[in-house]
């Protein structure tokens, strides 16, 4: 059995394009995922006031540490994308992964009590 017709009114028929820099579409993009929805529908919820699902897990976290993960997760992406265009990284790698090792361990610990 197929789906019922949606009204003209409950069609998503509107285009909204924005322009954000990598880490606020980092951010974005992982806090979509947290909740379990896309990021049109993140977005979409977070303009017009819906509310926006939590992860059953997401209160266990740290929110600082979240972030802290966001902010290495784009430097990481910024010396990937540094190295593939043969310019040389301003971070050092090892620097980059010793940061995420501490941060992990902090996440688990955190995590586990």
């Amino acid at each position: 059995m197929a789906r019922p017709t949606k009204e003209a009114t409950e069609k998503l028929s509107e285009t909204v394009k924005l322009r954000m820099t990598v880490a606020e579409h980092e951010h974005v993009r992982v806090q979509a995922r947290v909740a379990g929805i896309t990021v049109s529908d993140y977005l979409r919820r977070r303009a017009v006031g819906y509310v926006v699902p939590e992860s059953p897990g997401s209160r266990r976290v740290d929110p600082a540490l979240i972030s802290e993960l966001n902010r290495i997760g784009v430097n990481m992406n910024q010396i990937a994308r540094s190295l593939n265009a043969g310019r040389p990284e301003r971070m050092p790698i090892d620097l980059a992964i010793a940061e995420l090792r501490g941060l992990f361990r902090r996440v688990l610990q955190n995590s586990e009590g």
